[in-house]
Parts: C-alpha cells; sequence; structure tokens
C-alpha cells in the first residue's frame, strides 16, 4: 500500500506543477485575409464577399466556436486554423439561406474585435480557442 501512496503522491505533485504551465492563454491577433487564404482539408476556402465585421446588428444572432491542437505550433497558424473552422461554419449556413454573414465579432477570452485586420482567438500550450458571434442579412 505504501508504494502506491507515494506514487499516487508523487502524480499529484506533478500535475499541480504542470497545470499552471498548461493552462496560460494569450491573445493571439490575425488578419482575415490571412484566414482566407488557408483551404480546409476538404479544399475548401471562405468567401470573403459573404462576411462583414463591425457591431452587432440586433438580428438574430449566432455563434461558433472552435478550438484545435497548439501543441508545438505556431500560435498565429494554429489561431488561424481555429478561427477558420468558426469562419467555415457561417459560410456553410449563409450559403444555404443565400445571405451574408454580418456585425462579425471576434473574442479573445474578455476581449472583443470587430475589425477584419484583428481576428482575435486564445492559444494556449496545449490548445488554441476561437469564438465567433454575427448575424445573417
Amino acid at each position: 500500500m505504501k508504494p502506491f501512496l507515494h506514487g499516487f503522491l508523487a502524480l499529484t505533485l506533478a500535475a499541480s506543477v504542470a497545470a499552471p504551465l498548461l493552462a496560460e492563454d494569450t491573445v493571439v491577433s490575425v488578419t482575415f485575409d490571412s484566414i482566407t487564404q488557408i483551404q480546409t482539408k476538404s479544399g475548401e476556402t471562405l468567401d470573403p464577399t459573404l462576411f462583414k465585421f463591425g457591431k452587432a446588428t440586433g438580428g438574430n444572432e449566432d455563434s461558433s466556436r472552435a478550438s484545435g491542437s497548439a501543441w508545438h505550433k505556431d500560435k498565429e497558424a494554429a489561431c488561424r486554423w481555429a478561427l477558420l473552422g468558426s469562419f467555415m461554419k457561417f459560410q456553410k449556413k449563409a450559403q444555404a439561406a443565400h445571405k451574408r454573414v454580418v456585425g462579425i465579432r471576434t473574442y479573445a477570452g474578455d476581449q472583443e474585435s470587430a475589425k477584419a485586420d484583428a481576428c482575435l482567438c486564445l492559444t494556449g500550450k496545449a490548445v488554441v480557442r476561437s469564438v465567433i458571434k454575427a448575424s445573417y442579412k
């Protein structure tokens, strides 16, 4: 029983030391143009004419969250991929409804950006997260 207890205590101590290192979040900003240059694994790209950044429009608002691996990756590249996933969800809905995506805002924690040249996401050592809110018009 004693070896089990020592192993358990060692594992608990290692986890408590490593957790703060993995929890580090950094706000990363990339341009919308840099995201439109990426192709999905299936070869799809974003149609920039469908998207308009700006303040909330007051209509039915939709949101999209995406996350991905940031482990041993460039933070900006990981951010672009996460944002691409979120924007692709909006694009598919907009195309199906024959509408545009308007009032786009990106979020990183409590920071908000409504600018195409400053799309925000949070990156840590292991995970990158993006949140986008917008409406269809």
